[in-house]
């Protein structure tokens, strides 16, 4: 794998500047700045409170929040039993937020901040025994809506009585999971949700009308008409929109991983649902709320290898380009491996949610979020459909990637278990302009086939269910992200910088153009 890494960055040394047929030209101009579309760092997902407050998955949250900035986290299950913030006394409730407290005090340790998903129901308040996942989440209703009201002002003022009101104010409360799905609400019952939703809103407002509440929180970009109209009517206040989308086809829901899915081929996946359900809120009875997808991902399978492939980190930034605009959230599902709705994670990779493998080894998807975080505060103009160019003062940084759908005559499991070498296509020719003269620290890094690519090498080990003290220190070596081209450059008086960069299907490539001190 050295050599084919090492023959790689050899043919980028030593490629012409000049462009010829056939290159990808970007011309990026540091004339020509505007505002960045930040949706993607806003908030990131998680699976439930028991898990998160581990040292492990702390140690993997802060990782991600150092190296990519995310701002506020989402995880289920924060009235789940173990909790154990609800109970019952002879038919009396008694409410206990401490490990509430100490959950979200880990959080904002980590330097973020909940985006707080209310639910599941606590089993002596709940009116059904129905469960969903290894940890058995409740997706029944209450059984008293008067207990349920209490229990959630309860919790609205206990947070803000512990953390302080601007604090909680900064929070955001949405109501639910995916109550559109029978395994995680009665029987995917709308009209059922809709009261939940009015009572949960009226009192989180009773204690704190500046508090943030919204919904629906549903699967597959759906209900949000009819939740908008129902809450007009019915004067309930709804402060922005929540719903999921996933990149496969057919279904929403594979509780235990047992199922199989094929990556879909349409180029609008993802996007065409952002900007369906902007299209939706905007033609409402509330346009302009602010939407936020709270979970996508290649995948909603917890057991699909997509999640560990190097395509996935094209895949993302692809994603999150076409959607810009549309969306003020777009929380990746999840940070991390370590994650028990279908069970403890069973093998080092075995096709997770999570960005980080359950050993704390960065995957594909990782650096599509840490090259995000690296780019300038301002986009410039020039970039193409598959880039993003940027400035902070006078420092250049620019991503560009190569999304191509692979064509596949077999489902995702069996596809994603196999090594795919990367093809060349056309390079990428690269031009800024506008660059104050002097001294420069280029920096290029790659992420794709061979190049901060753990999975490829787990695979031609033979896919091992645990791997030993040596793999993994190879593995964390392989995503060490060290540069693959570095040089101090000088701008003329021209003010242009040009280079030309090799390009692999599904790479990602970000280059950085640092002004060294006179």
């Amino acid at each position: 794998m050295v050599g084919r890494a090492a023959g790689f960055m050899l043919g980028l040394a030593a490629m012409l500047v000049s462009a010829s047929a056939g290159d990808r030209i970007i011309a990026a101009d540091m004339a020509k700045p505007a505002a960045r579309d930040m949706a993607w760092q806003d908030c990131v997902g998680a699976d439930h409170p028991g898990i998160l407050l581990r040292t492990d998955n702390l140690a993997h949250l802060k990782l991600a929040h150092d190296e990519t900035g995310f701002k506020y986290i989402r995880f289920h299950g924060i009235f789940h039993d173990d909790m154990a913030a609800y109970r019952e006394v002879d038919g009396k409730p008694v409410h206990d937020f401490t490990k509430v407290i100490a959950a979200y005090d880990a959080i904002l340790k980590t330097g973020m901040k909940p985006f707080v998903e209310i639910g599941f129901m606590p089993h002596d308040l709940a009116s059904g025994s129905k469960t969903i996942f290894y940890w058995q989440a409740n997706g029944s209703p209450p059984k008293d809506y008067g207990k349920w009201a209490n229990f959630i002002a309860d919790f609205a003022a206990t947070m803000e009585a512990h953390f302080g009101k601007a604090e909680v104010q900064s929070w955001r409360f949405e109501v639910w999971n995916e109550p559109n799905l029978d395994g995680f609400w009665s029987d995917g019952n709308q009209q059922e949700y809709f009261k939940l939703y009015d009572s949960t809103a009226r009192a989180i407002k009773k204690i704190d009308p500046a508090l943030k509440v919204g919904g629906p929180a549903t699967a597959g970009a759906a209900w949000v008409p009819q939740f908008i109209a129902h809450a007009k009517a019915a004067g309930v206040p709804v402060d922005f929109i929540t719903t999921h989308t996933y990149g496969v086809n057919g279904g929403f829901l594979d509780e235990k991983g047992e199922g199989d899915n094929k990556l879909a081929p349409d180029p609008a996946s993802i996007s065409g649902d952002v900007w369906k359900v902007r299209r939706e809120i905007d033609a409402s009875a509330m346009p302009g709320l602010p939407l936020y997808f709270t979970e996508w991902s290649t995948s909603y399978n917890p057991r699909d290898p997509i999640h560990d492939a190097y395509l996935s980190a094209a895949f993302i930034l692809d994603k999150l380009k076409k959607s810009e605009g549309a969306a003020g959230s777009m929380s990746y599902w999840t940070y991390t491996d370590l994650f028990e709705e279908a069970g403890p994670p069973p093998a080092a990779f075995h096709g997770g949610f999570g960005l980080i493998t359950r050993d704390g080894i960065r995957k594909a998807s990782f650096f599509a979020y840490k090259y995000l975080d690296k780019l300038g505060a301002q986009t410039v103009a020039g970039g193409d459909a598959q880039s993003i160019v940027t400035r902070d003062g006078d420092n250049f940084a620019g991503l560009v990637w190569n999304y191509t759908t692979p064509e596949m005559a077999e489902s995702n499991r069996p596809y994603f278990r196999k090594v795919h070498p990367a093809p060349a296509t056309d390079p990428v020719q690269l031009k800024v302009s506008a660059l104050k003269p002097g001294s420069y620290k280029l920096t290029i890094r790659r992420t794709g086939y061979d190049a901060n690519d753990a999975y490829s090498q787990y695979i031609r080990w033979g896919l091992p269910k645990d791997l030993s003290a040596e793999q993994i220190e190879t593995l964390r070596m392989l995503t060490a992200d060290k540069p693959e081209f570095e040089r101090t450059v000088t701008i003329g008086t021209d003010g242009i910088f040009q280079q030309a960069i090799p390009f692999r299907i599904n790479d990602v490539a970000l280059v950085r153009l640092e002004r060294l001190e006179r």
